[in-house]
C-alpha cells in the first residue's frame, strides 16, 4: 500500500507557529522559510520575533566553518560578522514594532546598531555581549539615544571603559530601570582614551526609575558608590562584586541601607549573593535580569 504523501505547505498556520517556535530561531532564518512561500510568510509572523536572541549559535558557528572551507577563508570574522549582521537585520525587520527583547552577540557589525535603532523602536530589553562595534563610544551613544522605550540594558565584556559607558547610558538612557554592565578587562584604574585621566563612574543625571544595577568587575570606588545611591533614589538592588568599593564608615552604610539587596565584593559567598544569583541569573548570564 502505497504511502500518501503530505503537502508541507498546507500544514496549518498554528501549527507551523508552535514547530516554528521550537525550532529556534537561526533554524527559522536559515532553513525553515526558505521551505516554501507559506512557510516564508508565517516566519515573517511578528509575534515570532519578540524576543530575537543572535548570540552566535553552534549550529550557526558550523556552518560559517563550512563556508569558509569552501571558500579558502583563513580568516573567518569579516564572514562571521557578515552573516551575523543580516541574519539580525532580517530578524529585525521582521519582527517590526514587535521586537521588545533583543541579544546580539560578537558576530555583528557597527551597521547593524543603526538598523536596530530605527527599525525597533518599542524594544524595552537589550543585551550586548561581547560585542566591538557597541564599544565605539559614538555607536553607543547614537543607538542608545534612539531607544526611548528601553527598561533593560546589560553589557558584557565591552572594551570600552566603564566610566564612559556609564556616561553615555546615564545621559542618553535616563528612563532604564535594570542596567548591568561586566567588564572583565577591568585591571585597576580605568582612563580615559582622548586626555588619558581618569574615568570616574557616577551617574552624571538621575536615573529616577532605577531599580537594579549591576557593575560586576568594574572600577567602582567608595566615592562613586555613594554618587549612585544618591542619584538612584529607587534602587533596590545592588551589585558590587569584584570591585574595589569598600563600604567601611557608618555614613555610606546609612546610604545604603534602604537598598533591598546590596552585594559587595566581598559577599560574594554570602545568602544575599546565592538568592539574588538565583533569581537574577549569576554574572554571566545573557538571560534578562527579570523576567
Amino acid at each position: 500500500m502505497a504511502v500518501e504523501e503530505r503537502d508541507w505547505a498546507k500544514l496549518p498556520r498554528n501549527v507551523l507557529m508552535l514547530t516554528f517556535c521550537k525550532l529556534g530561531m537561526h533554524q527559522v532564518l536559515l532553513r525553515a522559510s526558505s521551505v516554501c512561500k507559506p512557510w516564508r510568510e508565517v516566519a515573517k509572523n511578528p509575534t515570532l520575533w519578540r524576543r530575537i536572541d543572535m548570540g552566535m549559535s553552534i549550529r550557526c558557528f558550523r556552518r560559517i566553518c563550512k563556508l569558509r572551507e569552501e571558500n579558502s577563508i583563513v580568516d573567518a570574522t569579516p564572514l562571521m560578522r557578515a552573516i551575523g549582521t543580516e541574519m539580525t537585520k532580517v530578524a529585525v525587520k521582521w519582527g517590526g514594532n514587535c521586537v521588545e527583547q533583543l541579544l546580539i552577540g560578537p558576530a555583528c557589525d557597527a551597521n547593524l546598531f543603526n538598523y536596530v535603532a530605527d527599525r525597533a523602536r518599542n524594544l524595552k530589553s537589550l543585551s550586548i555581549i561581547d560585542n566591538r562595534a557597541f564599544c565605539n563610544v559614538e555607536n553607543m551613544a547614537k543607538t542608545l539615544g534612539q531607544l526611548k522605550q528601553l527598561e533593560e540594558l546589560s553589557i558584557v565584556r565591552c572594551t570600552t571603559p566603564s566610566g564612559m559607558m556609564m556616561k553615555v547610558v546615564g545621559t542618553k538612557c535616563p528612563q532604564l530601570k535594570r542596567l548591568k554592565i561586566i567588564n572583565p578587562f577591568w585591571s585597576g584604574t580605568f582612563t580615559t582614551w582622548e586626555e588619558g585621566t581618569s574615568t570616574q563612574l557616577g551617574i552624571p543625571e538621575p536615573m529616577l526609575q532605577l531599580e537594579v544595577l549591576q557593575l560586576v568587575l568594574t572600577s567602582t570606588t567608595t566615592v562613586e558608590l555613594m554618587k549612585i545611591v544618591e542619584r538612584c533614589p529607587n534602587l533596590e538592588i545592588l551589585d558590587l562584586r569584584s570591585s574595589p568599593v569598600q563600604v567601611t564608615n557608618d555614613d555610606i552604610r546609612n546610604r545604603c541601607s534602604k537598598l533591598h539587596t546590596l552585594i559587595l565584593p566581598h559577599d560574594i559567598f554570602s545568602q544575599a549573593r546565592n538568592q539574588y544569583c538565583d533569581h537574577y541569573g549569576d554574572m554571566y548570564t545573557t538571560k534578562p535580569l527579570i523576567i
